[in-house]
């Protein structure tokens, strides 16, 4: 149905293999958050997980089908990349491989941002703050201030590629990052030589 938007016709390749967001997100090797925000339309899969979902589901998208206006005049936006992946068998931690496993509209503030990204929250570290399923903007290039959340990527003994997590940043001396997480609340240290990215958040969106 080539006059179908994406978002639906997804959803319907899903619905009619009676399959659920949750088996989808397995199939694919990404969160449920991302599969409900590709049938939702508020973000987008990356071309190489596009070139996956056409082969298990048969379902083609275009990065111009959702840059249309009414009228069907293409327009440009700037789409921010979608990082980081679950982690098997852990509620929380976030794997940054340094590819995109999708895509977002920026927000106003990120659009001039050459290195702006988004991630999904995962877990319940971070509630009240942050949710499962939301979408944070990161400015990498925003030092952040004591009170400031982040998105810290980190090197972790036993994962193949760097690990993430949001945390709220609280400081740092000439060993240590100091980072809160608040559900349930407790210090999380993070030595200087561990870190691969600190990126401030900057906003944050639900489902």
């Amino acid at each position: 149905m080539p006059d179908t938007p994406f978002p639906a016709q997804f959803r319907e390749a899903r619905q009619r293999r009676n399959l659920t967001q949750v088996q989808v997100a397995e199939a694919l090797g990404v969160s449920q958050s991302a599969v409900a925000q590709w049938e939702s339309g508020r973000s987008f899969p990356s071309a190489p997980m596009a070139a996956k979902i056409e082969k298990l589901f048969g379902v083609r998208y275009r990065a111009v089908d959702h840059d249309r206006q009414p009228e069907g005049r293409a327009i440009r936006r700037r789409r921010l990349p979608i990082v980081g992946l679950p982690a098997p068998g852990d509620e929380e931690r976030i794997l940054v491989d340094g590819a995109a496993h999708g895509e977002i509209a920026a927000p106003p503030q990120l659009e001039a941002i050459a290195d702006a990204k988004a991630v999904y929250v995962r877990g319940r570290a971070m509630e009240p703050r942050y949710y499962p399923g939301e979408v944070v903007y990161l400015n990498p290039a925003r030092q952040p201030n004591p009170g400031d959340f982040v998105f810290i990527t980190v090197q972790e003994p036993g994962f193949p590629t760097a690990v993430g997590y949001i945390r709220q940043f609280l400081g740092a001396d000439l060993v240590h990052f100091h980072l809160l997480a608040l559900n349930p609340r407790r210090e999380h240290l993070i030595a200087r030589h561990d870190l691969v990215e600190m990126a401030t958040i900057v906003g944050s969106g639900l489902l």
